[in-house]
């Protein structure tokens, strides 16, 4: 019989479990007294050598441990990131969610920092103000409306000064207010906002509204409604997904401030990244050194960019666009969350020089030499996907009695695991399901896509490389069958 090493050899390190602790034991004191010991479970020697293996075979496993915590592929928690940083990878922590939101009130008011809002839907959704001079203002506005003071008198000249542009229009016999904002409104050509007369009044709004422009008034006008954007933060860490539009409730009131709303997305948080996902990025890791490849790129924006969910970067090396619609000699980065200038950037420091970027969102940006360069990627398409479950009770074992809840609850965390431009593959959700409860003898899935859910099938579904498939609970139902 083979002589088994334990300890660190070449071949790694090999552990010493308590059988083998207490055999070894047992054969070192007979061989000590020269005969037959014994050591059955009641006897002396039993009972003093199964405690002593109990303390020898931690220390095993301890030392076991200790060699493991050096490696990526075995190493976890804390061992794990601290092999991480020899590498200089550092694990990603908690974010919380970033979101813009346009507060409404009379010019100069403070919002402090600090100041709370919530949602409308969900009151434990709380975000505090992330700016330390946050103010309401003309010169920093997303959004104003204004009206006449009165109606007008002919003669008298009306302005509007937008941006440093002044714009001014003479009240002629007969005009009203309607008539005098329409013809000072239609004398900006801005293409990056709205300007719209309704009941007399004249609304400006950015498109975009994180955005924001300076104005401005003659005599005979008044601002009835001002918004600016201020930048706050959830207060949990994690995937805090508010909705446009959502967030509407002032916790903290202050004087002179008198409604907020969200009008743009929100730069949505992440979890501590898992052992898993570190693991993968460590794999990932030479190409972070790297520039001028896709992997690079792809793996300095997860490294770079916080609140990046989900990042894939595609190139077309070809004389010829693609199938796609890309450019010959171009890349494509598909990013699901991140701040935007910041994206940009990384792309620029990343790809190799005169290699084109690709998609519709057009963000520029200024190199060390301060010229202007615009980087163009691309978000991705949201497919919303949903799951239908039916499961049937094992005969050898009850089921839950929350299998339910439990179900649904692991099919959405596999679900939200999904990356862009991956496919739906139903096999693969099997073994969640099993494992989310006890009791399952038989499991029926299916799945359909959509606003409002197709005709459920067994197929699995194709993702194309600018889609991203989406869960939610609402569209996950999970029955147990009678």
């Amino acid at each position: 019989m083979a002589t088994v090493n334990y300890g660190l050899s070449a071949e790694g390190f090999k552990r010493k479990r308590l059988p083998e602790i207490i055999t070894s034991l047992n054969d070192r004191i007979a061989d000590k007294l020269g005969g037959a010991i014994e050591t059955t479970p009641n006897s002396i020697f039993g009972q003093i050598h199964g405690i002593y293996g109990f303390e020898i075979a931690n220390l095993w496993e301890l030392a076991e441990n200790i060699y493991n915590a050096m490696y990526p592929s075995t190493a976890q928690g804390v061992s794990l990131s601290n092999a991480a940083g020899l590498a200089g990878i550092k694990q990603i922590t908690a974010e919380k969610t970033i979101v813009k939101a346009t507060c409404f009130g009379t010019e100069g008011t403070l919002i402090p920092y600090g100041a709370q809002i919530s949602s409308s839907r969900n009151a434990a959704m709380i975000f505090s103000c992330d700016e330390t001079n946050a103010v309401i203002s003309a010169d920093k506005a997303n959004t104003v409306s204004c009206t006449l003071d009165s109606e007008p008198v002919a003669g008298v000249m009306y302005s509007i000064t937008m941006d440093g542009i002044q714009k001014t229009y003479t009240a002629a016999s007969g005009d009203n207010k309607t008539t005098v904002l329409t013809a000072l409104a239609a004398q900006f050509t801005f293409g990056d906002r709205t300007l719209a007369v309704v009941n007399d009044v004249l609304t400006i709004a950015m498109l975009d509204a994180e955005s924001t422009f300076a104005i401005s008034f003659g005599a005979g006008i008044s601002v009835s409604s001002l918004g600016s954007p201020v930048e706050f933060i959830s207060e949990a860490t994690g995937a805090v997904s508010p909705s446009v539009g959502e967030l509407t409730n002032i916790i903290t009131a202050y004087t002179g401030w008198s409604s907020v709303r969200n009008d743009a997305p929100a730069v949505v948080g992440r979890d501590d990244e898992t052992d898993i996902a570190l693991r993968q990025r460590w794999n990932a890791s030479v190409y972070d050194r790297a520039s001028a490849m896709v992997e690079a790129i792809q793996a300095a924006i997860y490294a770079n960019v916080p609140g990046v969910l989900s990042a894939i970067v595609y190139e077309n090396d070809s004389d010829e666009a693609d199938e796609y619609g890309r450019p010959p000699h171009s890349i494509e980065a598909v990013i699901q969350g991140g701040e935007e200038q910041r994206i940009a950037k990384t792309i620029w420091q990343y790809k190799a020089a005169g290699i084109d970027t690709f998609g519709d969102e057009h963000i520029q940006i200024a190199d060390s030499q301060g010229v202007k360069h615009v980087m163009n990627f691309n978000r991705p398409t949201e497919i919303k996907v949903w799951l239908n479950v039916v499961i049937s009770e094992n005969p050898d074992e009850s089921i839950s009695a929350v299998a339910v809840t439990e179900v649904t609850e692991a099919l959405l965390k596999k679900g939200n695991e999904q990356l862009v431009g991956e496919d739906v593959v139903l096999q693969r959700y099997f073994a969640t399901i099993f494992s989310a409860t006890k009791g399952i003898g038989y499991i029926n899935l299916t799945a359909a896509t959509g606003d409002t859910p197709s005709e459920y099938t067994a197929s699995n579904i194709v993702i194309s490389p600018r889609e991203l498939a989406t869960f939610d609970m609402s569209r996950i139902e999970v029955t147990v069958a009678e």
